[in-house]
């Protein structure tokens, strides 16, 4: 075999495996189940949010844009959780193209009220790189 084409066969697989990788690396998997994975973690979110006040997780779940301060998110948070929550359960999820609604019914204990009450709860997430990410109404940002 002459030198030409043995540096042919070590040059040619050395230029397209980096091509090979980079057209890998480029394509983005999508979810198996967008139905199913939102379910999910609309339960978990919604759960460390409201029985477990983990405010650390559900920050990580916001989108970004347009997302306040963590020391602002907690405060508000901490403001419209006054009342007692045992559980969250995922009643409906709808999926349109990148956008979720999820419907929620969320068992709540009332100051003065001797019973659990079931109150229902809308929200809207979007997936952004891959995942779901959580829409928070407008806030305020001071």
């Amino acid at each position: 075999m002459s030198s030409l084409k043995r540096r042919c066969l070590v040059c040619i697989p050395l230029f397209f495996l980096p091509l090979f990788l980079l057209m890998i690396l480029a394509c983005e998997s999508k979810m198996t189940d967008p139905g199913g994975t939102l379910k999910e973690q609309a339960k978990r979110y919604w759960t460390e949010r409201l029985v477990n006040n983990d405010y650390q997780y559900t920050y990580k779940e916001e989108l970004k844009e347009g997302l306040p301060i963590f020391a602002t998110y907690e405060k508000n948070l901490r403001v419209i959780s006054r009342f007692g929550v045992s559980s969250v359960k995922v009643e409906k999820v709808k999926i349109e193209g990148d956008q979720g609604t999820v419907t929620l019914q969320v068992a709540c204990r009332f100051p003065g009220i001797s019973k659990e009450i079931d109150v229902p709860l809308g929200d809207r997430w979007v997936i952004k790189g891959n995942q779901w990410k959580h829409l928070l109404p407008e806030m305020k940002t001071k």
